[in-house]
């Protein structure tokens, strides 16, 4: 099953979506934010996840900036961006970032795992 990495500053949501998606059967790695996202991503690439879940605004580093980080050292991944609001983005973020998808809160699950499955799949 594929390897998610999850970042949201709540451990709240962070310890739920990990819970939900690892009961589905994925692999779970979790971060407090955009600077843990960039430093798990560096720490061992061979071991890169399959999938980037980020939470839009984080402190010291929002999800939306580390993935920015990211795609201008090639890092490639497939990202989702978690907002309560998605007109928080910027029109043209989606584009440049090339972001897979946004999910909102308070999350729907269904469509989570579909967006996953959708990503992820070989």
């Amino acid at each position: 099953m594929a390897k998610v990495l999850i970042a949201d500053d709540s451990e709240t949501i962070l310890l739920l979506i990990r819970t939900r998606l690892e009961m589905a059967g994925y692999e779970v790695e979790t971060a407090a934010d955009g600077e843990e996202v960039v430093e798990a991503l560096h720490r061992d690439p061979g071991e890169a996840p399959d999938l980037l879940l980020l939470d839009a605004m984080m402190p010291r580093k929002s999800g939306i900036d580390a993935l920015r980080e990211l795609r201008a050292e090639g890092v490639d991944t497939p990202a989702l961006i978690v907002s309560a609001h998605q007109d928080e983005m910027d029109a043209g973020a989606s584009t440049d970032l090339a972001i897979s998808g946004y999910v909102t809160k308070p999350i729907d699950f269904d469509r989570l795992f579909a967006s996953i499955a959708e990503l992820t799949a070989p």
